[in-house]
């Protein structure tokens, strides 16, 4: 919908809340007014589903980011070698989880060069972020592209927290938009 097509909604509410109408136009028009109050509340509460998924594809390419940048220095010459955090993001339960994990790896069987990997989920401690103290142990070559990826992770966290707020309002005044409906019809103001 343009910004044009919403002016122009804008406009017909606003003249036909002035507008000296016959008792049936105003009843008409105050069915109308209240389906589309319904109408956009469930589009806001349905569409926040959309918007999280969104935000999943967004977290994953940061993944991918970091991924990309940790294989890039994964060899057996690589310093500190092998990185030892991995992060993962997804949505499970309509929550967005963007996770850090340490990775300790172990040799198996002895001698064979071959190593196991045990994944150690890192608690987050902040509201949106990790404190920088969690990746402390982080090779100088992770350090950098941790940071920058978490950081992008806290933004994506900050803004899902928002969309959730929002979804939970839209399902409040789903709520109120019922009882209003009643009142009016107690009120006999739908005829």
């Amino acid at each position: 919908m343009t910004q044009q097509n919403i002016s122009r909604m804008a406009e017909a509410w606003r003249t036909i809340s002035r507008k000296q109408a016959t008792q049936a136009d105003r009843d008409k028009a105050t069915r109308m007014a209240l389906q589309q109050c319904g109408e956009y509340l469930i589009a806001i509460h349905d569409m926040a589903e959309v918007e999280q998924r969104r935000y999943e594809f967004l977290a994953n390419r940061l993944c991918d980011y970091f991924w990309q940048h940790n294989r890039a220095h994964r060899t057996k010459q690589t310093p500190g070698y092998p990185g030892h955090f991995g992060c993962r993001a997804r949505v499970r339960q309509f929550k967005l989880e963007c996770h850090w994990y340490y990775n300790q790896f172990v040799e198996q069987p002895k001698g064979s060069g071959k190593h196991k990997v045990f994944s150690h989920y890192l608690p987050r401690n902040g509201q949106f972020a990790y404190y920088k103290s969690t990746f402390t142990p982080a090779h100088d070559w992770e350090k950098t592209i941790i940071l920058a990826t978490e950081e992008g992770f806290a933004l994506i966290r900050q803004l899902n927290d928002q969309l959730m707020q929002m979804r939970r309002l839209s399902r409040s005044s789903q709520r109120l938009l019922g009882s209003l409906i009643l009142h009016l019809d107690e009120m006999e103001v739908l005829a």
